[in-house]
């Protein structure tokens, strides 16, 4: 049997041993860390570096970008002056033209319009249309050169009007005048009555699907009332300066 100083020396032994697997261990752990540590700290310089090698380009590029603003700056100067030049000599030749024009006379694609000096600026025509028309026959040929029922208004309110035994002589505020014939009706079984003594025009502005707006007048009288669209009525066209929902009707 082995004596207790041999089983002490192989304690002691076992715990050297021990003490110097873990310190192995320890160093080995440590020499890891420094390792990785040591990595990330290369990645970090190399970032560090790409970032810089950025900026680098950036500035680059922005200085030659504000070089070529000024190059741009100093182009545009130079061209400046005589580009300025040029508009000057285009009014200059322009004038003696504007000075030439004249009033456009009162005749719209050869047929003759009277302006009677109406608040609304409205030119009325010298003449009626030929023949009687139906309310739907004379809004789809004539459209927006038919009067509405405001203007009819107007030109009843804002001039004289003087019977001639046929008809009405119109004058208007500016003293200029139009003649409007008493030139008589047609019915709806076609038959034509009343020529010389009642004038009836039909106006732009309708009442329903099967009534629109007339104007009519005899001696010393002016009315206005909603009749049947297939009634022959007289035209009389305007040019309208400005349109509006009641101009233009339904």
């Amino acid at each position: 049997m082995k004596n207790p100083k041999f089983w002490a020396t192989m304690i002691v032994l076992s715990l050297v041993l021990s003490i110097t697997s873990s310190v192995v261990s320890l160093l080995t752990l440590r020499r890891a860390i420094l390792n990785r540590e040591v990595v990330q700290a290369l990645d970090v310089m190399v970032w560090d570096t790409q970032i810089a090698e950025e900026d680098l380009d950036k500035a680059a590029d922005a200085e030659l970008f504000a070089e070529a603003a000024e190059l741009a700056s100093a182009m545009e100067d130079s061209v400046q002056p005589a580009a300025a030049e040029q508009p000057q000599k285009a009014v200059k030749k322009a004038q003696p033209k504007q000075e030439e024009s004249v009033e456009e006379p009162k005749v719209i694609i050869g047929e003759t319009y009277v302006d009677l000096g109406l608040p609304s600026g409205t030119l009325w025509k010298a003449q009626n249309e030929e023949g009687l028309m139906g309310y739907d026959v004379a809004k789809k040929k004539f459209g927006r050169s038919l009067p509405s029922l405001k203007q009819w208004e107007e030109l009843n309110k804002n001039c004289v009007w003087e019977w001639t035994g046929d008809g009405y002589n119109v004058t208007g505020p500016n003293g200029k005048c139009i003649f409007i014939p008493a030139a008589g009706y047609r019915n709806v079984s076609g038959q034509v009555g009343k020529v010389g003594v009642y004038g009836n025009y039909w106006s732009s502005t309708s009442k329903n699907k099967d009534e629109a707006w007339r104007i009519g007048f005899e001696p010393g009288k002016f009315s206005i009332a909603a009749h049947s669209r297939q009634y022959g009525r007289s035209i009389r066209l305007v040019e309208k300066r400005q349109f509006t929902l009641e101009d233009i009707g339904k």
